[in-house]
């Protein structure tokens, strides 16, 4: 049973062993595909048909991108309410999507510092930073547990934020350095 989410020792030990749990990496046995591996190949084709179909079907008035663009569309949010309708049990910390947290967290920090990067002040883009940051940190938390609901999708989701949350990480960090490069 996990402390209460305003309790200090949430947040020291129960969150922090949660997430070097969710992050570190244990020995599969067996061998074989993971069950959602036909899931994401499935989505992926559907995306790749709408990702081809409409701009051809909206560019040349092609039926066969209007075909392929409805197929790909069609399948995608079939996918997503079987995906949906698949989830029986409540959200727990035991399958928390730690890369839908550092995405929020990634995106709290990053706009944060955006926003004080307008004012050209050192200290507002602090707090700033800072306050995206906490409301990161807990928008992260409940996404991470909400976005369970997803069923079989929350997987594809969770790794894409997580690669999402390395992309904002590694953007900011190049703004950052050319600013400070302008700067300096």
């Amino acid at each position: 049973m996990p402390p209460r989410f305003f309790s200090i020792e949430f947040h020291t030990r129960f969150f922090p062993a949660l997430l070097w749990g969710r992050l570190h990496r244990r020995e599969r046995e067996g061998t074989g595909f993971p069950s959602t591996i036909e899931f994401n190949i499935v989505l992926a084709v559907c995306v790749i048909l709408v990702v081809f179909g409409i701009p051809a079907a909206v560019s040349g008035q092609s039926v066969i991108g209007w075909a392929s663009g409805a197929l790909g569309s069609t399948g995608i949010v079939v996918l997503s309410v079987k995906s949906i309708a698949s989830r029986t049990e409540p959200p727990s910390y035991d399958q928390f999507l730690a890369g839908v947290f550092f995405f929020f967290v990634a995106l709290g920090i990053s706009a944060g510092i955006f926003a004080g990067a307008l004012y050209h002040s050192f200290m507002v883009s602090l707090c700033l930073g800072t306050a995206g940051l906490a409301s990161g940190y807990a928008s992260g938390i409940l996404a991470g547990l909400w976005l369970q609901y997803l069923g079989r999708l929350a997987s594809t989701v969770d790794g894409l934020a997580g690669l999402a949350a390395l992309g904002v990480f590694f953007v900011d960090i190049v703004l950052l350095a050319g600013r400070l490069l302008k700067a300096g």
